[in-house]
């Protein structure tokens, strides 16, 4: 990039500064982490399917978290399918059929409470 950026303005002979500033460092879900959620959420009743999602490139800081202890990411699907089309989050059309957020606060509370049940067990 500095490269490219220098002969561009050396073509006009002008000045410039050149910073460059790291994203969000890469988001990994821990294995063992990962399947405790995914198993939890096949049991959470009103939740259809659980999926792998495949990677992608948006920048999360949950990733900076993930640096430090085990843990694990998920999309909670918060699209309705009567709708004639969903956006993105960020995008300013997004928007979120609410009932998606019980899924995830019943997902986070059982695995919560059975992380907790874990835990007390190995005293």
């Amino acid at each position: 990039m500095e490269r490219t950026i220098k002969a561009s303005y050396d073509m006009f002979h002008a000045d410039y500064e050149f910073t460059f500033t790291r994203g969000y460092p890469t988001l990994i879900n821990h294995p063992q982490e990962t399947e405790f959620v995914a198993n939890i959420a096949k049991q959470v009743p009103g939740i259809k399917e659980v999926t792998e999602t495949p990677p992608i490139m948006g920048g999360e800081d949950v990733s900076y978290y993930l640096q430090h202890v085990n843990g694990a990411f998920f999309f909670t699907g918060a699209s309705n399918p009567n709708w004639a089309r969903a956006y993105p989050h960020h995008q300013p059309k997004f928007d979120i059929d609410e009932r998606a957020l019980l899924h995830a606060a019943k997902v986070l509370g059982a695995a919560t409470l059975q992380y907790m049940d874990q835990v007390a067990r190995k005293g």
